[in-house]
């Protein structure tokens, strides 16, 4: 009923990526395939660093987290998706939208924060050499692990009761294939400027201290590459970090372009495409990207080959 309060076992309805019934089927065996390659490429990095002594350092603790983020993070958004391509009503409940909301948040921000972790552990890595089993203990690996998680979902438990303690009237029809922040605050009743700012402001704490974080290590690291009189040592300092770098352009510059935006320049088409490549796309390269150009993964994955092989 128009100006009626949704209530918190009222259902939302998600508008999804289309209304074509034949696109929505064809949609729904592509999104299907890339999610099992991302499950499995994900699965496959994570269990291979764990067994793999070879792979027991830092930067490949912090590529197995990865990994987990990337399995949850898609595993939030994905399935709900591929149930809606083939419901006659695309519904999620309040609690349901809630729940995506808060972990789709939640791994999303962790995995900001351990990307930058990981620029960190670059710059440890070819700035500092000899210190690098120091600055990059275990324990300060670990530490990086807890904090980009305690991070991540501290911002998302403010995102999530924030905007859930507004008032929703009227349509409940969200214009997005999932419960994201901005698509949820246009369908509340009361004045959602408070939310607004504090979401651009976290968002924007988030992005922009991780986005320097990284800028300046790649700084210093680039510093540190031109003043090497090797070109062999060149290559494989630069070959050590484009793997990170070109993970680094994907999220961030997606998930740039999606929240340090104002409000008034939203789009639709524009905003769910944009989702898509940073909720299903990207979790599906990652393995990709840090595995076939790396050495030491390629090596590892033979080596547990061979085993398994001779068992």
């Amino acid at each position: 009923m128009e100006g009626a309060n949704l209530s918190r076992g009222t259902e939302f309805e998600l508008l999804g990526l289309t209304r074509d019934p034949w696109l929505q089927k064809l949609l729904f065996v592509v999104f299907l395939g890339m999610y099992t390659f991302t499950l499995l490429g994900n699965l496959v990095m994570f269990l291979l660093i764990h067994v793999s002594a070879m792979l027991h350092t830092p930067m490949y603790s912090l590529l197995k987290s990865l990994s987990f983020l990337d399995f949850c993070y898609s595993s939030t958004v994905v399935p709900q998706t591929l149930v809606n391509f083939l419901a006659k009503r695309k519904v999620i409940t309040y609690l349901g939208c809630v729940v995506q909301m808060f972990f789709y948040a939640g791994f999303a921000t962790s995995e900001c924060y351990l990307i930058a972790a990981m620029a960190c552990d670059r710059y440890a890595a070819v700035c500092n050499p000899l210190l690098y089993p120091i600055a990059m203990s275990p324990t300060v690996c670990a530490s990086l692990i807890v904090g980009s998680y305690g991070a991540g979902f501290l911002n998302s438990l403010i995102h999530t009761s924030c905007i859930f303690s507004l008032k929703f009237c009227g349509t409940h029809v969200v214009t997005h294939f999932f419960c994201d922040g901005p698509p949820i605050l246009s369908l509340s009743c009361v004045d959602t400027s408070l939310c607004e700012i504090l979401l651009f402001i976290f968002a924007g704490f988030n992005l922009l201290s991780c986005t320097l974080t990284i800028l300046v290590s790649y700084l210093l690291i680039l510093i540190t590459i031109l003043r090497m009189n090797s070109a062999q040592g060149r290559f494989k300092a630069f070959s050590t970090c484009a793997s990170h770098f070109t993970a680094v352009c994907l999220f961030y510059g997606t998930t740039l372009f999606m929240y340090l935006r104002p409000r008034s320049s939203y789009s639709l088409t524009q905003d769910r495409t944009v989702a898509v490549i940073y909720t299903v796309v990207i979790p599906l390269l990652n393995p990709l990207i840090y595995s076939l150009r790396n050495k030491d993964v390629k090596e590892a994955l033979r080596k547990v080959w061979e085993r398994k092989i001779m068992e």
